[in-house]
């Protein structure tokens, strides 16, 4: 399997976020989680829980817990999907982890719920980003939920996302100061090159009016993972990517890469935006042994 490091390239560096985007993604943490649990099996030893849990902006959040054998303290993971996915992406992987003393939290990403209305873009920017300020709360909403719990060390918890997690995970890793490690697998700086010469900007234009795309820019701007991952001190980013991503160009991955503060690290590997090879997965399990102190 050919792996290959990102190529340097010229990069553009976003301001970071002011205060008050920052405060868009703050939450009353005192509000009851209220936890209610639908369902329980175990799987090779492994108990996995479908629950789900109140989230601050409104609704409940599907979410699957994946428990190992045993008291702990266990080290955990918080994991998110990536768009065209659901809560169930990284079922597999939490299950392996399991077995060698990892909680896992997956949840459904807002537009993936069952009350949800229809997910409407540029057509609607500010219901777009008000969804991703409330994935980010769900989020920090999950690691509550971790920590609640007496079987989780509170300094072993590490974050994976994919795509969309991986995107909003760099909006994350600015506001949560609970997590130590972050696996960002595909993910964008920025959602906002609508104007660019790239395929899928092109079909953006083709579909879209240019005052819609400009109010998009607007209005999606301020709350750009780039602004917010650079904030993440001293959590460690491993950055993911792959070298046949038809969503993600080389550009806007090294700008992600450059956006975010030492320790970090990046990878570029010979697969699609599925991250389906071997070489990202054993990667992203060494990484997150490393850093949880797994054996």
């Amino acid at each position: 399997m050919l792996v290959c490091t990102l190529a340097v390239l010229l990069v553009t560096q976003a301001p970071p976020a002011s205060a008050s985007t920052l405060s868009l993604f703050d939450y009353d943490q005192k509000t009851a989680l209220d936890v209610k649990e639908s369902g329980r099996e175990t799987v090779e030893g492994v108990s996995l829980v479908d629950l789900s849990y109140s989230s601050p902006k409104g609704g409940r959040v599907p979410a699957y817990l994946v428990l190992p054998p045993g008291s702990g303290p266990f080290a955990a993971i918080l994991f998110m999907h990536w768009g065209q996915g659901d809560r169930t992406e990284f079922l597999s992987e939490a299950l392996t982890y399991a077995k060698s003393g990892v909680v896992s939290l997956m949840i459904d990403a807002p537009y993936r719920r069952p009350e949800a209305k229809d997910f409407t873009f540029i057509a609607d920017a500010a219901v777009e980003r008000d969804q991703y300020v409330q994935l980010v709360v769900d989020l920090r909403r999950g690691v509550d939920l971790l920590l609640a719990r007496p079987d989780v060390d509170p300094k072993r918890v590490a974050y994976v996302g994919h795509s969309l997690g991986a995107t909003w995970g760099g909006a994350l890793a600015g506001v949560e100061k609970r997590i130590g490690a972050f696996v960002l697998m595909g993910g964008l700086p920025r959602l906002t090159d609508v104007f660019t010469d790239e395929p899928f900007a092109r079909r953006l234009q083709q579909a879209f009016k240019k005052e819609q795309l400009q109010a998009y820019v607007e209005v999606m701007t301020p709350i750009s993972p780039e602004r917010l991952v650079g904030q993440a001190p001293p959590a460690r980013v491993f950055f993911q990517f792959a070298a046949h991503d038809r969503f993600i160009s080389a550009r806007a991955a090294a700008d992600y890469e450059k956006a975010a503060r030492e320790p970090k690290r990046a990878q570029t590997y010979f697969t699609s935006h599925e991250f389906n090879d071997a070489a990202s997965a054993r990667d992203r399990r060494d990484f997150l042994f490393r850093e949880l102190a797994l054996k």
